[in-house]
């Protein structure tokens, strides 16, 4: 994949996890990165990993990430939103 996929909570009711709306991860290369000493919900990257398995290709995965698409975290009480959308390569971990 070129460049990084990035999901940031959105929104969100509570966490039980202890996540805060900013909250993120970063996909690239096929690995998982989070800010250091950040954690972030399985379940929630489990969500993330489910929508993107559908993607045939990686230019169909840019494609799709770059429409900054919404993905809910699996509780439906915590009504947890995170966006994703892709940072194309050269772009930090900060987004700049």
């Amino acid at each position: 994949m070129t460049g990084r996929i990035r999901c940031t909570v959105e929104a969100m009711n509570y966490s039980a996890c202890g996540m805060s709306v900013g909250d993120r991860f970063d996909i690239h290369g096929g690995e998982l990165s989070l800010p250091q000493g950040r954690g972030f919900c399985f379940y929630a990257i489990a969500a993330v990993a489910n929508a993107m398995a559908g993607r045939e290709n990686d230019m169909t995965l840019q494609d799709w990430a770059s429409e900054q698409p919404l993905i809910a975290c699996p509780d439906p009480p915590e009504n947890l939103v995170m966006r994703m959308r892709h940072l194309p390569e050269g772009v930090d971990e900060h987004g700049r």
